[in-house]
């Protein structure tokens, strides 16, 4: 991530779903539903 990106995004938290890994930027961590940021494997 460069600092272009991070200043859009800000930190990112990695979350292990159970199904593979679900990566969701600070700025969107309150939305509901789907897979937000992008997701691999999510089972959805």
């Amino acid at each position: 991530m460069d600092k272009n990106e991070y200043a859009q995004y800000g930190d990112i938290v990695i979350e292990d779903t159970g199904y593979g890994f679900r990566v969701i930027p600070e700025s969107m961590q309150n939305d509901d539903g789907g897979c937000g940021g992008g997701c691999s494997g999510c089972g959805h």
